[in-house]
């Protein structure tokens, strides 16, 4: 008569071991996942950081050989939201269109914005923002440019466009 320690045993691994695995890999999963979700968000505020920092640099060059900034006037953006200025790009900043910036916000406030900075009625020597009161005309990287080429900042916005990430006036 054979007895339970006479019958050979299978190699493998047993229900519960499985299970065990699968759960010790579901734990991991729950804890890594919403860690990469944040830094790729973050790292998408980065980039666009960057690029603010890149067109202010770029403003700033142009201002050094020319004297003054482009005028908001000579810059604008078109309907496919690509910055045009044929004195400022591709001389000083590569293309700058909705594809450069990275925040996931809506199409209508992806990419830049041109606006005016004016200068203040009880200094003269100081340039203002108007604040926008929607987001509507707030772009990911906003550039603001006076009408006499004095003047010239950048801002990066959160993607939630309410936030000021960087701005070149600091």
């Amino acid at each position: 008569m054979r007895t339970m320690n006479d019958i050979p045993r299978e190699n493998g691994f047993t229900l519960i071991e499985v299970m065990a695995v699968i759960i010790i890999m579901g734990i991991i999963a729950a804890v890594i996942i919403p860690k990469i979700t944040l830094s790729t968000a973050l790292a998408r505020k980065k980039a666009d950081v960057a690029t603010a920092h890149q067109v202010k640099a770029a403003l700033d060059r142009y201002q050094v050989e020319n004297g003054a900034y482009p005028k908001i006037s000579e810059l604008s953006v078109d309907s496919s939201g690509e910055v045009v200025c044929s004195k400022l790009i591709p001389k000083y900043i590569g293309k700058l269109d909705k594809k450069t910036t990275q925040q996931a916000v809506a199409d209508g406030n992806k990419g830049f914005g041109v606006a005016e900075l004016t200068i203040d009625a009880t200094d003269k020597t100081l340039y203002r923002i108007s604040e926008p009161k929607d987001n509507e005309t707030i772009k990911t990287v906003m550039i603001y440019l006076s009408s006499d080429g004095l003047a010239a900042e950048v801002r990066a916005y959160d993607e939630d466009l309410k936030n000021i990430l960087w701005t070149s006036a600091d």
